[in-house]
């Protein structure tokens, strides 16, 4: 089990920088201060084009909730009134950190990646000689993780089967109840559920990017160990780009990408949501008169 959580770490970190006086702020403001959780944070208070805002302590997203304090699943609890727990992981990631059972929390598992195709990658990778930097050259040499992996996971069969599932769990999610969604790291499936729900709600592509970046704030410290980590194991400026995209960093590229696709292909990201995840119109209305404040 110790060998495929290092796994899991390797597969799903990646890298970035303390950002702006700007960027603190918007930390601070999207923070559902929870201290044994990383990446926690909320959609609440975006505005949209129409100049609503999305709801306060409604809409949470974290990374995994394996080892968190009995304060802090109290805050989630108490505070912000858990419904949901939305874990985007494989089964085998699950199995390996588990989420906590809470009382009258629904637990929903909702593979965004191919199960089959996960364990072989996992398992070829445990039979890599050597140490952290050998087996980060096996997810980076293989493509595992890329820039274009965000178009595989909202065009593979399990990723929309994932996300439209979530979108099931919000449009039933009771009132004045909250739903937290995370994967691993809190960043790249999680960070594929926020922009979805937040452009379904009609948030701006700015402020979409905003909300992705964010990450890089709130990882800042574990970034900045981790290209410290690099560093002395020799890796050159010149090629950190290609292991922060492995490690604790989101990287705009990356949305980009998704987003330049989402256009191509479905003209934006509502689109995609109407005709792949076959949320209707109607449906994104409910979503809005859910999530959005009068």
């Amino acid at each position: 089990m110790k060998r495929y959580v290092i796994i899991f770490s390797l597969l799903f970190f990646m890298f970035s920088s303390c950002g702006s006086e700007a960027d603190i702020d918007l930390q601070k403001s999207q923070s559902i201060n929870l201290k044994s959780i990383g990446n926690a944070r909320e959609l609440g208070g975006y505005t949209t084009a129409d100049g609503r805002k999305v709801k306060r302590g409604v809409l949470l997203r974290t990374a995994a909730l394996y080892g968190i304090s009995s304060e802090d699943v109290t805050r989630l609890t108490k505070d912000y009134r858990l419904s949901v727990i939305a874990d985007l992981r494989t089964s085998l990631e699950a199995g390996t950190k588990p989420d906590p059972i809470i009382e009258g929390v629904k637990y929903v598992s909702l593979h965004v990646l191919n199960e089959e195709a996960f364990t072989k990658n996992v398992e070829k990778q445990l039979a890599v000689e050597g140490g952290v930097m050998e087996r980060l050259n096996f997810v980076v040499d293989r493509g595992i993780v890329s820039y274009d992996m965000y178009v595989r996971f909202l065009s593979n069969d399990s990723g929309k089967k994932a996300y439209r599932e979530f979108f099931r769990e919000l449009i039933d999610l009771p009132p004045e109840r909250s739903l937290l969604f995370h994967c691993s790291q809190g960043k790249d499936r999680t960070g594929c559920a926020a922009m979805l729900i937040l452009s379904a709600l009609g948030v701006s592509e700015d402020v979409v990017m905003e909300d992705y970046m964010l990450t890089n704030v709130f990882n800042a410290e574990l970034i900045d160990g981790q290209h410290k980590m690099l560093q002395s194991h020799g890796v050159k400026e010149s090629d950190m780009e290609k292991y922060m995209l492995v490690l604790d960093e989101v990287n705009p590229k990356t949305m980009n990408m998704l987003l330049s696709w989402l256009k191509e292909n479905y003209g934006s990201p509502v689109g995609y949501i109407i005709n792949e995840l076959g949320i209707s119109n109607d449906k994104i209305e409910t979503l809005k008169a859910k999530f959005l404040e009068e």
